[in-house]
């Protein structure tokens, strides 16, 4: 589905093809960059590592990403995984989601296109009747999700270890 949106000039938002995998990674990498990961041959692993994920993954629907595009160009991006589950009392679909890589170009910032992104994928989870989406907030989007009612929940039973640094 595409849909226009405004805001100090317009843009689209449209579901990525995967003919598009080389601007995929392309904003991928640049939102590495942007946090300060500069080792140049690791970046290039990781080029080529997400480019045969997303090449996998995008076809099946278990990855799924939006770009916004204006003047032709894709501006920005917000992934989306998928996680099957059994169903449990508080999760009867068995889905769980993860949204990640909401990156836009430092050009059009500040111009709702990040909003516009990360309220169509949620529309579209509360449509699947996905019961809760998680992520992890760099500081400068922390706003923004807890503008849109994310919250850092304290006591959360997860857990996690780190097998390989």
């Amino acid at each position: 589905m595409t849909e226009v949106a405004s805001g100090n000039g317009e843009y689209i938002i449209r579901r990525a093809m995967v003919d598009e995998i080389d601007i995929l990674v392309g904003l991928r990498l640049f939102m590495f960059q942007a946090m300060g990961f500069d080792d140049e041959a690791m970046l290039h692993r990781v080029g080529e590592a997400c480019r045969d994920y997303f090449g996998q993954h995008l076809p099946t629907g278990q990855f799924q990403i939006w770009v916004a595009e204006a003047e032709s160009v894709v501006i920005a991006s917000i992934g989306l995984v998928m996680h099957s589950i059994p169903p449990s009392p508080k999760n009867l679909v068995g889905k769980e989601a993860y949204l990640m890589n909401l990156v836009t170009l430092p050009e059009w910032r500040h111009r709702g296109i990040a909003r516009g992104l990360l309220t169509r994928v949620l529309r579209i989870l509360r449509e699947e009747d996905i019961p809760m989406v998680s992520l992890h907030a760099a500081a400068d989007g922390r706003r923004l999700y807890e503008d849109l009612g994310f919250m850092v929940l304290e006591n959360v039973p997860e857990m996690i270890l780190k097998l390989k640094s």
